[in-house]
């Protein structure tokens, strides 16, 4: 029985669709790369944006920091102006009491 099975050959048509599922398969495969390479160039096309990116964050980071030495800031102004205010009620305090006299 055994001898009898391997002798026995498949049909054309067996073998056509084999032939045919061997096809599509080499196909899906040839797809899958394809389709592999255009991610791995989409990806390093994203890694050097992202690297372009972090060199101007770096840049802005630099610039922000250079101009915090340049400019008066906020807080610097609101605390020489209580300054200056603290001062004139002191001198306004003194003239009060020198006229008083």
């Amino acid at each position: 029985m055994a001898a009898e099975d391997r002798n026995v050959k498949p049909s054309v048509f067996e073998r056509h669709m084999q032939t045919g599922i061997q096809v599509l398969l080499v196909a899906m495969i040839m797809w899958a790369g394809t389709e592999l390479v255009k991610l791995g160039q989409q990806s390093m096309v994203l890694e050097e944006r992202l690297a372009s990116q972090g060199a101007l964050l770096n840049e802005l980071r630099a610039e922000l920091r250079e101009w915090g030495d340049l400019y008066y800031r906020r807080s610097d102004a609101r605390r020489d102006l209580d300054n200056i205010e603290s001062r004139i009620d002191g001198l306004d305090s003194r003239v009060s009491s020198l006229e008083g006299r």
